[in-house]
């Protein structure tokens, strides 16, 4: 074909490719089928191949041509990319104590019809108007984006970012193919920037998920995590494999285009070639708004008019927005937030569904705890089919009263793990069955047959009596499980090392150990089956390649993510850190006697604390009882008030807060719990064979301040306790806990008294807000925060690595 004919037949393939990934993406429907789209693909593939001069910025064949960048240039945004205010109203005071669930959700429907009441009444008032015309949109919980289009051509791409400022992902963009390259429109404007999620639709976060989980992969929690994760790569190829997909719903900076209304701005965006959501309307007032809320918002997931089940991407809410566009500009914006709209996220969302409780299996942690599963009839909830959950423990089981054959309610935890709430005893049947999980696994461990002692553990923040393996080092459940602590990407982060590796390399012997990982051939791991002997499927030479370089890369991380990938009980996150920043290496924490001593400091101190004597208790108690009380807490300070000073000389622990701080009452690094832990596991049969080999291994992780100098205490954020909530744009949540304690400054999990302040990224969480509100903690928005660490825009990488 001569270059004329070559470029004729070209522009029809361009032509007619766009034609059909608009019908597909923006109008949700597939005219031809995948066999004939992918022949028209690779026929102009063909002639692009032949006919260099062909090949145009804005052909289909480019949307996978970008090469691996080495990081993200910062833009700033020239109209800033505000979030949306939540509606407020109220709790109602029954609402928290109400024990009955529909009883509840009413209670909840009210404060949301109140506070959509008091929104429209406030804006009615301000505008001098009687009733004003809103549009609804379901509120996609994806990731936030903007993408520029000049005279037509896609031009940049970016995240949201902090508002101000984000990410130019113009690259990963382009492999998007929802996203057209080129408006349709004949007559463009100069400038289009148009403002939508990004998203992975429900159906395809599943097969994601499952590929993962067949490559031994670790699997995503949710769609959204999925999709930051995906646009933040560095490779456009990598973006191109994964099913992204947009919608638009406004409009930023424009040059040569106005718009009069906001349902006019979103069917304009489809006429361009643009894919918006199907499910929006406009309500003339707010009696229509309450309307479609009653009708579509306030019901249960499986009911056909649920709005959530008319998309095929995740919803977290809805957004109600002013329709006159020109009223926009008379409504006073909030501080970080327009005052023309508004969004709602419907508590009722995450009412646990019920299904019934088919049976009880029992399953084996790292730490050898054992935990009851409830299998159940398949239900639906939160857009995902739940089949088993937690029931925590065996003595939660017994307080709840919760039976084999029960109608159980079930949950999800933190929006992501289930949880069985409670039985639903008015629908009990008489064919019940009580579960004792001893009896139930036959005295035995259901993973090695090993003994079982019930012990009291830590169960998250609280502390319970549950069923313990003390086949330790034997028993495979156990094994498996710390190989895959050990692997993760807060440990030593060895990419490919997810479930079904640890327990096929467990289950194979070829790792008995974690430590055993270091000594791998990778003849041996390329070779791992992880099908069936029916029906093999091996790692290969490449995924055992990229898994050891990973083991090899983890011999240079430091202390601090060595100590939590050891798994030692009561040494988490924070201790880890802690330690790291004290000692200087592995030995010369397990041999310090700084530990024995906070053990000691701690039993004395509780020691004082139960023969400490209430108002109650003086008035009944005789006098002897009382003075042998008082006797026995003096002994008790009086032993305890050296250690205290050692451990202030030593700088393992800091004066107690208030006027006259003692000694003995010191505030140590480590609490008396995890020293002893410690103390417990570098004696350990495990412990010292853990240490051994790493010494054999030449593995020397290495810790990060000297143990008694001061430059702590003189660091910029000595002192102050952070706790973060929400997605910060700049970098990950590791990153930021990592840039705040090398500055001096301490990290939290929960807000306190003693937090100094609150970080709030996008989509905070609704508890740690409140708690900071009621201990008057002042909340930092990601530039204040950013601004305090020193961090200047257009200097930290999305994918830095931890800074530990």
């Amino acid at each position: 074909m001569n270059f004329t004919d070559a470029k004729v037949r070209h522009a029809q393939l361009v032509e007619e490719i766009r034609r059909h990934d608009y019908a597909y993406y923006v109008l949700g429907q597939q005219i031809i089928s995948d066999y004939e789209y992918d022949r028209l693909y690779a026929e102009l593939q063909e002639l692009e191949e032949e006919h260099k001069d062909l090949i145009t910025p804005d052909s289909p064949s480019q949307r996978v041509a970008g090469q691996p960048v080495e990081g993200f240039a910062r833009i700033t945004h020239q109209v800033p990319m505000l979030s949306l205010e939540k509606i407020k109203a109220a709790r109602h005071p029954d609402e928290k104590e109400e024990p009955d669930v529909e009883r509840r959700k009413q209670l909840q429907d009210k404060n949301t019809l109140r506070g959509l009441a008091e929104f429209d009444a406030t804006l009615r008032k301000h505008l001098g108007k009687r009733l004003i015309e809103y549009v609804i949109e379901p509120k996609v919980d994806g990731v936030s984006i903007g993408i520029h289009y000049k005279d037509g051509k896609l031009a940049l791409g970016v995240t949201r970012g902090d508002g101000r400022t984000g990410d130019d992902i113009t690259s990963n963009i382009r492999t998007i193919r929802g996203i057209p390259l080129q408006l349709t429109i004949e007559n463009p404007p100069a400038l289009l920037e148009v403002r939508g999620e990004a998203y992975i639709s429900k159906h395809d976060f599943e097969e994601l998920n499952s590929q993962m989980e067949s490559a031994g992969e670790r699997l995503f929690p949710n769609a959204r995590n999925a999709t930051a994760g995906t646009l933040k790569q560095l490779d456009p190829r990598s973006v191109a494999r994964r099913p992204i997909r947009a919608v638009f719903y406004a409009v930023g900076a424009c040059e040569g285009i106005r718009f009069s209304t906001h349902a006019e701005t979103l069917t304009s965006l489809k006429e361009f070639g643009l894919p918006i959501q199907t499910e929006w309307r406009i309500c003339k007032g707010m009696e229509e708004v309450l309307d479609y809320y009653n009708r579509e918002v306030v019901c249960d997931y499986h009911e056909k008019h649920d709005l959530r089940s008319k998309v095929p991407y995740e919803i977290d809410g809805i957004v109600i927005k002013v329709n006159d566009r020109a009223d926009w500009e008379r409504i006073p914006p909030k501080a970080k937030a327009p005052g023309y709209a508004i969004v709602h996220k419907p508590i009722p969302w995450i009412t646990p569904a019920e299904t019934l409780l088919k049976g009880i299996t029992v399953q084996v942690g790292r730490t050898g705890v054992l935990t009851p599963v409830a299998e159940l009839e398949p239900v639906l909830l939160q857009g995902s089919t739940i089949s088993r959950a937690t029931l925590h423990n065996d003595s939660e089981i017994a307080r709840k009263d919760i039976r084999i054959g029960d109608t159980v309610t079930i949950r999800k935890a933190g929006m992501v793990i289930p949880e069985v709430v409670e039985a639903v005893k008015t629908k009990r049947p008489g064919s019940t069955t009580r579960f004792d999980l001893y009896q139930h696994v036959g005295g035995k461990c259901p993973a090695c047959g090993g003994s079982i002692v019930r012990e009291t553990v830590a169960m998250g923040d609280k502390k319970a009596a549950a069923w313990r393996c003390q086949n330790v080092a034997g028993c495979p459940a156990q094994r498996m499980r710390r190989l895959e602590y050990f692997a993760q990407r807060r440990a030593l982060d060895i990419q490919l090392l997810g479930g079904i590796i640890a327990e096929k390399l467990v289950d194979t012997d070829l790792v008995k150990e974690p430590l055993d990982l270091f000594v791998l051939s990778q003849e041996k791991l390329a070779r791992l089956n992880l099908g069936t002997k029916d029906q093999p499927r091996v790692f290969g030479e490449k995924n055992a390649k990229k898994l050891l370089e990973a083991v090899n890369r983890s011999r240079d991380l430091p202390l601090a993510r060595w100590l939590l990938a050891l798994a030692i009980p009561e040494i988490g996150e924070e201790s880890a850190y802690d330690l790291a920043h004290y000692f200087s290496d592995l030995p010369s924490l397990v041999c310090s006697p700084l530990l024995k001593d906070t053990v000691e400091l701690g039993e004395l101190r509780r020691a004082f604390q139960e023969n400490s004597i209430g108002r109650k208790q003086r008035e009944s108690l005789p006098a002897d009882a009382i003075k042998k009380r008082k006797h026995r807490q003096e002994e008790a300070k009086k032993l305890a008030e050296p250690i205290g000073k050692r451990l202030l000389a030593a700088g393992f622990a800091k004066p107690a807060a208030g006027v006259k701080p003692r000694d003995w009452q010191a505030v140590t690094l480590i609490g008396p719990a995890a020293a002893k832990a410690l103390i417990t596991w570098s004696r350990s049969p495990l412990g010292l064979k853990m240490l051994e080999r790493m010494e054999e291994l030449g593995l020397r992780p290495k810790g990060g301040h000297p143990a008694k100098g001061s430059e702590r205490g003189d660091a910029p954020l000595a002192g102050q306790k952070f706790v973060l909530t929400g997605t910060l744009s700049s970098m990950s949540r590791d990153e930021a806990m990592a840039k705040v304690r090398s500055l001096g400054g301490e990290v939290g999990t929960s807000v306190t008294k003693n937090t100094s302040f609150l970080v709030v990224g996008e989509d905070p969480g609704a508890t740690k807000t409140a708690q900071a509100e009621a201990f008057g903690v002042r909340q930092l928005t990601e530039p204040e925060f950013l601004a305090m660490l020193d961090v200047k825009v257009g200097t930290h990488s999305p994918r830095q690595q931890d800074l530990l």
